[in-house]
């Protein structure tokens, strides 16, 4: 199993309420049957601005890449493996009316010879008109459909009208008055509203349809679990080492540490999170399952404190499985 594991962005963030360390990985798309579906072609999307989603679409699948190489191979256009195809729907046309006050020239002897200045009440009306893609996977062999997404965007436009002057007044600028909601019908939503719409819809599908790197948090417990963790200063040193983003150091103790109390679980959890974000994710998986094993035998435990033991096993397992997706499709396996 491979983690690609950049030392730059291996940091602690120290404004997060838990702490630990986090790392860049690899992660199975959501709908890990796509990994079968490496060479593909993009079909047809029907709807408003169906054809901007098929190029972009189809851009998406020209650039997708996963740790610096591309993802689809496309050496199949004639008999490729699966084809995305899908349709573009307007879910949604509304706008929101405010008003405001703003002090500018009304008046010009020249281009850049303001005559008289005054205070100004506009009508200010945002178009928004929401779009959801739908995008399905279809079997190039068989005709099926392999899984079906959809994703939504949204884009919008604001123009502003004088509706009146202020006469004698010292009003100040900025906005007032409630805003006002209209709502429209979603068939007469501007084209060019919806154009704009649809490639935020449709960048949300790279997570869908191939592995893509990620940013993973391995958490530390913070508070000790057992008299050993809460007598030795040298826990608390790491934990505050690691609020302020010290991983070489914390992840240092926390090793000296497990050789001194190697039944202590809050310790061994810590020391596998330090395995985890450097990549080592069998030997952090088998520490976790011993730290989880030992937390589970102290009396009266809470729940909170235990939770970044259990879940931690959780994710590392889950991050070993759908690692093992990917190679396996890298490999041409199914």
């Amino acid at each position: 199993m491979k983690w690609f594991v950049p030392a730059g962005l291996l940091a602690f963030a120290a404004a997060c309420a838990t702490p630990g360390y986090d790392y860049v990985s690899r992660a199975a798309p959501n709908y890990p049957q796509a990994l079968d579906y490496t060479d593909v072609v993009t079909g047809r999307f029907a709807g408003p601005a169906g054809d901007i989603a098929e190029q972009e679409f189809g851009a998406m699948i020209q650039t997708a890449e996963l740790e610096g190489r591309p993802w689809f191979n496309m050496t199949g256009r004639d008999r490729p493996q699966g084809i995305y195809e899908g349709g573009v729907e307007v879910t949604g046309y509304r706008a929101e009316i405010t008003y405001k006050r703003v002090r500018r020239c009304v008046e010009y002897d020249g281009i850049f010879d303001c005559e008289r200045r005054a205070t100004v009440e506009q009508r200010c009306i945002r178009d928004i008109v929401d779009v959801a893609v739908t995008a399905h996977l279809i079997d190039y062999a068989s005709g099926r459909r392999v899984f079906t997404s959809t994703q939504g965007g949204a884009s919008e436009q604001q123009d502003c009208f004088d509706i009146s002057e202020v006469w004698g007044t010292d009003l100040p600028e900025g906005s007032f008055g409630p805003t006002e909601q209209e709502i429209y019908d979603p068939w007469a939503a501007p084209y060019g509203l919806i154009a704009q719409a649809v490639p935020a819809a449709v960048a949300q599908f790279r997570t869908d349809i191939a592995p893509y790197m990620a940013t993973f948090r391995a958490e530390i417990v913070a508070k000790p679990l057992t008299g050993e963790e809460a007598g030795d200063p040298r826990f608390a040193a790491a934990v505050k080492a690691t609020k302020s983003g010290h991983f070489i150091g914390a992840c240092a103790q926390w090793d000296e540490l497990a050789i001194t109390w190697p039944s202590a679980p809050g310790i061994l959890h810590n020391q596998a999170a330090c395995m985890e974000a450097r990549g080592n994710l069998a030997g952090a998986h088998a520490q976790y399952a011993r730290a989880a094993e030992l937390a589970r035998a102290i009396p009266l435990l809470k729940d909170k404190d235990a939770k970044p033991i259990f879940d931690a096993l959780s994710r590392v397992s889950r991050g070993r499985y759908e690692d093992g997706l990917i190679n396996r499709a890298q490999s041409g396996g199914s």
